[in-house]
C-alpha cells in the first residue's frame, strides 16, 4: 500500500508532464468524439398550434407574450418548446425556444445536434447545443419576421435533436453508460399533470382583498400533488410596489431526503385572462411568482369574484444522491436496490465521484482553484489512488462475510482491513485540505462560522448538500427551512436564526423574491 506521503510524491511527478499536452491531448479527442459520434437514433417533436383562437393571439400577440408546448422526453430529460410570436428580445420576430427545465445534478454537459424549424415559413436553423444547466436555447432573434406568419393557418414548431455526448461532473465522457442506461430504462411516461383552482367569491374577503395595503398577503388553501404540499399566495397590492398584483406558487416542505424537485408551472386569473408560465427547481420551501405582473391592483378590485388556477406538470425528484427517482416517488417506492448498488458503487469509484461522495455533498466546485491544473492534477492523483484501495477494501469485506459464514477461513484480512481504512482515512483528511484551499472565499468565511460555534460543525455537509454553501444562502432560511434540515436541537436553531437576523439586519433592494425569499425565477432562455 502506499502511504500519504508516496501519494504526494507520486503526485509531484505527475506534475512534471506539461500540462499543455495533456490539455490538448483531450481538446483533440472531444474534437473527435464531436465529428464522429453521434450516438442514438434522431429525435423530433413537433408543437402544432391548429385552434382558430389561439391562432389569433398568436398572430397578435404583445411583446414577450409567451405560448408553450407541452413537455416531452428525450435521452433520459424532459424538454419543452415555447414561442414568443412577437419577440422576447427584440419586438417584430418570432423567437422560438427549446427549455431543459431540470438539469441531472451527477453531470457537468450535455451536447447535441439541435434543429429547430417552422414547417409553414419554411424557417430551419441547425446548430450544435451545449447545455450545462437548467437553460434554453433558441433559433437567432431575426430569422423569422412576425408578418410572414400572418396568413398561416396552423403553425407547426418542430425540434429535431442527436445526442452527440454526455459528460459527467468532472469532465469524463460517460455517454456509452447513459446511453446503455436509458435505452435499459426505456421511454419516460408522460410528465404527472396537477391544477388546482382558487376561487374567491366570499364577498367579506373580496372586499378585505380589495383594501390591502401594500404588503399584506392572503393564501389558499394548502393542496398536495405529486407527494408535495402547496398552496398559493396573494398580494393584491403587491408585495414590494404598489398597484401590482404579486401571486406565488409555494412549497411547503421539502423531505429531508431529496435533494430537489422541478416543476412546470402555468399561474392564470380567469376572469382577466393574467397568465404566467414558468419552471423552477425547488431545493428548499419557498415561494416563485409570476414576474412583470400581468395583473393590476385596478384590475383585481374591478372583479366581483376572482379565480386564480395552477396547473403543474411535474418534471423531476432527486434523491440527495442526485438520482433521478421520478417514477419511483410518484408511485410511493423506494429506489431499487440494484440502483442503491450502483450509487454506492459510482461513490467508490472513479475521482469524480469519489471526491464528492467523499468530501460531503456533490456540488460542483465553485473556488477559484477549480481553474487551477496543479491543484486539479493533484486532487486527481490522490482519488485515483485512494479508489484502488477502496477496491481492496471491498474485496477485504467480501472477505470478512465469507469468514462469518466459515470462522476458520482468512482470520488476517480483518487487520488488513483495519490499515487500509486507516490510510483512506489519511487520504480523505489531504483531500479535505486540499479541497478547503479550492473554495471560495466567502465559503471559507461560511465554513469557519460554523466550525467556531460549539455543535455546528456537524451540520456542514448537510447544509451543503441542501445548497446552502455561504451566508448569502443561509440568510434566506426560515425556522421551518432549518428544522425541515433535521436540524432539531434547539440551540442549535436559535443560534442559526440569529446569524439569520444578524445578516438580514440591512438587506439590499432586489435581495427577496416572494414568500419564503426566493430569489430563482430567471426565465430559462435568458
Amino acid at each position: 500500500f502506499f502511504c500519504i506521503l508516496s501519494q504526494l510524491e507520486i503526485v509531484e511527478c505527475y506534475l512534471c508532464i506539461p500540462l499543455c499536452v495533456i490539455d490538448t491531448q483531450h481538446s483533440q479527442q472531444r474534437s473527435r468524439q464531436r465529428k464522429n459520434r453521434r450516438m442514438t437514433s434522431p429525435f423530433s417533436h413537433e408543437f402544432k398550434i391548429t385552434d382558430a383562437t389561439t391562432l389569433t393571439q398568436i398572430k397578435t400577440a404583445s411583446f414577450q407574450k409567451q405560448f408553450k408546448g407541452s413537455v416531452f422526453s428525450a435521452f433520459g430529460m424532459r424538454w419543452y418548446l415555447d414561442v414568443y410570436p412577437n419577440g422576447y428580445r427584440e419586438p417584430g420576430f418570432v423567437e422560438l425556444f427549446l427549455n431543459l427545465p431540470s438539469f441531472p445534478p451527477k453531470l457537468k454537459a450535455f451536447e447535441i445536434a439541435l434543429t429547430l424549424q417552422c414547417l409553414e415559413t419554411d424557417t430551419k436553423h441547425e446548430r450544435t447545443a451545449t447545455f450545462d444547466s437548467s437553460e434554453g436555447t433558441g433559433w437567432p432573434k431575426q430569422i423569422l419576421a412576425i408578418d410572414q406568419i400572418d396568413k398561416c393557418d396552423t403553425l407547426t414548431f418542430v425540434v429535431g435533436m442527436e445526442l452527440i455526448a454526455v459528460y459527467d461532473v468532472m469532465g469524463d465522457d460517460v455517454t456509452d453508460v447513459y446511453v446503455a442506461k436509458h435505452e435499459q430504462a426505456g421511454d419516460a411516461a408522460a410528465p404527472a399533470k396537477y391544477e388546482h383552482p382558487w376561487k374567491i367569491t366570499d364577498a367579506a374577503l373580496l372586499e378585505k382583498m380589495k383594501k390591502a395595503p401594500m404588503g399584506e398577503e392572503f393564501r389558499s388553501s394548502i393542496f398536495s400533488a405529486f407527494g408535495f404540499r402547496w398552496n398559493l399566495a396573494i398580494y393584491p397590492n403587491g408585495q414590494r410596489r404598489e398597484a401590482e398584483v404579486d401571486l406565488y406558487l409555494q412549497l411547503l416542505s421539502l423531505p429531508p431526503k431529496l435533494k430537489s424537485v422541478n416543476v412546470a408551472f402555468t399561474l392564470r386569473c380567469l376572469e382577466t385572462g393574467a397568465k404566467h408560465v414558468s419552471s423552477h427547481e425547488w431545493e428548499r420551501a419557498c415561494g416563485v411568482g409570476w414576474r412583470n405582473s400581468p395583473l393590476s391592483t385596478a384590475e383585481f378590485v374591478a372583479c366581483d369574484e376572482l379565480t386564480f388556477v395552477v396547473n403543474l406538470e411535474l418534471i423531476a425528484v432527486y434523491d440527495l444522491d442526485g438520482d433521478d427517482i421520478t417514477e419511483w416517488h410518484l408511485q410511493g417506492k423506494s429506489k431499487p436496490k440494484q440502483d442503491q448498488e450502483e450509487t454506492k458503487q459510482d461513490k467508490q469509484g472513479g475521482a469524480a465521484a469519489n471526491l464528492r461522495a467523499l468530501l460531503g455533498g456533490g456540488r460542483p466546485q465553485t473556488g477559484s482553484g477549480q481553474n487551477d491544473p496543479l491543484m486539479a492534477a493533484r486532487l486527481d492523483s490522490l482519488s485515483m489512488n485512494m479508489n484502488k484501495m477502496m477496491q481492496r477494501m471491498a474485496a477485504i469485506e467480501l472477505s470478512l462475510n465469507e469468514e462469518e459464514k466459515e470462522p476458520d477461513k482468512g482470520r488476517v484480512t480483518q487487520t488488513q482491513f483495519t490499515e487500509l481504512q486507516q490510510q483512506v482515512n489519511g487520504i480523505q483528511k489531504t483531500l479535505k485540505q486540499l479541497m478547503m484551499k479550492d473554495m471560495d472565499p466567502e465559503e471559507m468565511k461560511f465554513k469557519a462560522w460554523l466550525d467556531s460555534v460549539d455543535g455546528l460543525a456537524a451540520y456542514y455537509d448537510l447544509l451543503v448538500a441542501r445548497g446552502v454553501i455561504n451566508f448569502d444562502k443561509l440568510a434566506v432560511l426560515s425556522m421551518q427551512d432549518i428544522q425541515g434540515m433535521g436540524i432539531d436541537n434547539i440551540h442549535h436553531v436559535m443560534t442559526i436564526l440569529n446569524k439569520i437576523l444578524e445578516l438580514n439586519r440591512n438587506p439590499s433592494e432586489g435581495d427577496l423574491e416572494g414568500p419564503g425569499k426566493n430569489n430563482g425565477n430567471t426565465p430559462l432562455h435568458m
